[in-house]
């Protein structure tokens, strides 16, 4: 087998620091910010009623999901922030696991800790994070808190979808009255 060397300049994608994770986020949030819908017309009472058949609903789902995307995220984070605040021990626990990672992307810069003689890499920090906040979630009951949180964003944000007619759908306005044969 002959050995070919393989030559040319490679593109490295751009670093990726802590920094630009925050930017991300923050460009992520004023563009949901952007798209958001007022909120007089997302719960405008006059705009509710039951959907005819399952087709229609799937239509109003569909077009509302796209339409008022940025305020169901606002509702889904309402409902984590509220079961954070109700559990007194999963605030805490995410304290301790988001203070351990900042410690360790922030203020240790990726320097090696030594813990009894022994100097952990980065991801073994990380790991001895996970290792200590791991039981406070399990008590936290965080598991649960997750899937009740689905559960309760599923439900809220398809019943809001599926009950506010869209522009686009007709709505009926006139009674219809059988007549007698």
């Amino acid at each position: 087998m002959a050995t070919e060397e393989i030559t040319g300049n490679i593109d490295m994608a751009a670093a990726i620091t802590p920094s630009s994770h925050v930017q991300h986020a923050k460009d992520w949030l004023w563009q949901r910010k952007a798209q958001m819908k007022p909120w007089t017309e997302f719960f405008k009472g006059s705009r509710f009623s039951r959907p005819k058949t399952v087709a229609e609903a799937g239509r109003r789902v569909m077009k509302n999901l796209e339409e008022y995307q940025s305020n169901y995220v606002v509702i889904t984070l309402l409902l984590i922030f509220y079961c954070v605040l109700s559990s007194p021990l999963l605030l805490i626990a995410l304290s301790v696991a988001g203070g351990g990672c900042f410690y360790i992307s922030y203020k240790n810069q990726g320097q090696k800790i030594r813990v009894l003689g022994r100097d952990l890499s980065r991801a073994e920090q990380y790991g001895l994070v996970l290792l200590i906040s791991l039981p406070l979630f399990i008590l936290a009951s965080a598991g649960s808190t997750v899937f009740w949180i689905i559960g309760a964003s599923i439900f809220t944000v398809g019943l809001h979808a599926s009950m506010l007619s869209t522009s686009d759908t007709p709505e009926i306005t006139e009674q219809i009255t059988m007549e007698e044969v």
